[in-house]
């Protein structure tokens, strides 16, 4: 360890260990001497060694006992995402292929998304994997809108997709389509056979679709600048159940335009258009600039976007016929 003329103590790399960052990160993700053991198949006297050296090398506990059991400290958890990282830059690097094969890979792709964007893409994308790819399998995390970028940064997804209000100009992107919002009653609601305007929609009772707790949507930001608000009778976090509460109760919904279109095929359900002048919103594919060198996840992401692709011309072909 070294001091500058600030007190500082810094860590001199070309004295460091760097084995012992594998060590690091199996501590941090498992929070114990012995599951980090296993993880990297060491033994226990081994791992526990290993903590003691990162203690002593990081002038920091790495991990503290708590009534919750062991957590790890603030300067510990500052460095997983960095550690993660190089490891598995390092990982990428010695196990890259120059070609990849979909028909003969084993191999598992993990990926980020709302339940709406894996209502659109997952059935088709697992009919092609059935056929194309049948050792590819997928992983799908729940996607945090407000902040997409620390499972990519930390290389716990490979890709994300979704609609995102701000992201990082480090992560690289690709558009997929522009999405719409449409209003959604059931089959035989009256509201069906009255007029249809902005005063009969604040009038009704609104289900709402809240992906983050707490968070209000577009429509009543903009209700709220022509002085007027309307009555959410139902919040609920996920799409899944929307279209079977509209179609049993006089609820109404303002949803996506293309799983709305779903919903109305599927369900006894009519769509109306939204009587706010609501923006359109992209629809993004995101992606760590890591993994540009890896074929795997290249043809990842190629087939996601023919999916799309796919989606938004059937989608404008159903428009214009209708």
């Amino acid at each position: 360890m070294d001091s500058n003329h600030d007190g500082i103590t810094r860590m001199n790399i070309k004295t460091f260990d760097l084995n012992l960052l594998k060590s690091f990160d199996a501590l941090l993700e498992e929070c114990s001497v012995s599951r980090a053991a296993a993880r990297v198949h060491l033994s226990q006297p081994a791992m526990s060694n290993a903590l003691a050296r990162l203690r002593d090398a990081l002038d920091d506990p790495v991990l503290v006992r708590t009534p919750q059991g062991m957590e790890p400290t603030a300067r510990a958890l500052s460095l997983k995402g960095p550690v993660r990282q190089a490891l598995l830059q390092i990982e990428t690097a010695l196990s890259a292929q120059p070609e990849f094969d979909p028909h003969t890979a084993q191999r598992t792709f993990v990926v980020a998304a709302t339940d709406y964007m894996e209502f659109l893409v997952l059935p088709r994308l697992m009919r092609i994997l059935e056929t194309d790819a049948p050792g590819i399998d997928i992983r799908v995390r729940s996607l945090q809108l407000n902040a997409p970028e620390e499972p990519l940064d930390s290389g716990d997804v490979d890709l994300a997709f979704g609609f995102f209000a701000d992201v990082p100009k480090r992560l690289n992107r690709r558009h997929l389509f522009t999405e719409t919002m449409t209003c959604l009653v059931r089959a035989d609601h009256p509201v069906l056979y009255q007029s249809w305007n902005l005063e009969r929609f604040v009038e009704m009772s609104h289900l709402f679709v809240a992906t983050r707790q707490g968070s209000t949507g577009v429509v009543d930001s903009m209700l709220a600048e022509k002085g007027l608000s309307r009555r959410i009778a139902l919040v609920v976090p996920h799409f899944l159940v929307v279209p079977y509460i509209i179609a049993e109760t006089d609820l109404l919904v303002t949803v996506n335009s293309r799983i709305a279109d779903t919903y109305v095929r599927e369900l006894p359900l009519k769509s109306l258009p939204p009587p706010l002048d609501l923006p359109e919103f992209p629809i993004t594919m995101l992606w760590h600039p890591r993994s540009d060198g890896d074929p795997g996840i290249a043809w990842l992401r190629k087939t996601l976007v023919d999916i799309c692709h796919d989606i938004d011309t059937a989608y404008h072909a159903g428009r214009s016929q209708a």
